[in-house]
């Protein structure tokens, strides 16, 4: 998505079954706000108190551009040697479930 929004194509990720079904401003703005709220930076993403009034008005008050991807993006491209696994064994009450 971050790759389609950088190139104007983010509509792209919409099932087409939903073609015509909703506002293509509104969808993009949707798809923008997601974007700006997983943020690598936490401290950068929005607050929820001016999330809310930006579905709720349809208004964007937030800038059109789009920080870097997240390193997660980045590191999914690269070739990644041995793969470790590990497993958290207890009971429900030692997990805090």
């Amino acid at each position: 998505v971050w790759r389609l929004w950088g190139e104007d194509k983010a509509l792209q990720v919409v099932d087409h079954i939903l073609e015509g079904t909703c506002d293509n401003d509104e969808i993009l703005r949707c798809i923008h706000i997601g974007l700006l709220c997983v943020q690598e930076d936490a401290s950068s993403r929005p607050k929820i108190s001016k999330v809310v009034p930006v579905l709720e008005n349809g208004s964007l008050i937030f800038p059109s551009h789009l920080p870097p991807a997240p390193s997660t993006w980045k590191i999914r491209n690269l070739s990644l040697g041995a793969q470790t696994s590990s497993t958290i064994s207890g009971t429900g009450s030692e997990l805090g479930s």
